[in-house]
């Protein structure tokens, strides 16, 4: 069987990232061949990681970096790790339903039939886990209720309104510390006298 020749633009990348500092399993991922393909390039053409320029080697690895870690890149691995967590998990279900529906319990089997449901409930208790996880539906739908902000009022106070809070203020430190006022009622700038009670 004759074997399909990779196209001189993708054995250029090859080398190019390779002399980059990419490792074989990034090169062969970032241009969809295979790792011995890639390998068989980069002998063919004597490619070793890191002989490029100080500047390629910076850009790759910039790249190699931002692509990496990219929002983007990251949700598209976790969404296909949580696809992959749950069909695992509806599989696992699914056999442990079909198990369940072929056990028959008689007295000579009766330790063993007792572990196979002991092991098809641990395995609907963890595919249970994995869904929990994978979906995870309290959160998104406390995610979804808006709470609604009080109103906050703004009034410009009066001297009035002033001399009102003021008053008020100073009946409620006295009864905090529960003392009483000695003397007339104070004119608004003098300070008030608290006795204190046993």
């Amino acid at each position: 069987m004759a074997s399909a020749v990779t196209p001189p633009d993708i054995q250029a990348a090859a080398v190019a990232l390779r002399e980059a500092g990419y490792s074989l399993t990034s090169i062969a991922t970032r241009l969809g061949i295979s790792i011995s393909t890639t390998q068989r390039i980069l002998k063919k053409h004597g490619a070793v990681a890191g002989a490029t320029s100080a500047e390629v080697i910076t850009r790759a690895r910039e790249e190699m970096i931002n692509t990496a870690y990219s929002l983007e890149a990251v949700q598209q691995v976790a969404a296909s790790l949580v696809h992959d967590d749950l069909d695992l998990s509806q599989r696992l279900r699914i056999k442990a339903a079909e198990i369940l529906d072929t056990i028959k319990v008689t007295p000579a089997n009766s330790v063993q039939a007792s572990r196979a449901l002991a092991a098809c409930a641990t395995a609907l208790k963890l595919s249970q886990d994995v869904q929990r996880k994978a979906l995870p539906l309290d959160k998104l739908e406390r995610s979804t209720q808006v709470e609604e902000l009080s109103v906050l009022t703004i009034k410009i106070m009066t001297e009035d309104d002033v001399r009102e809070m003021r008053e008020q203020q100073r009946r409620e430190a006295t009864e905090r510390i529960g003392g009483r006022k000695i003397g007339p009622p104070l004119a608004q700038d003098q300070d008030e006298i608290i006795e204190f009670v046993d």
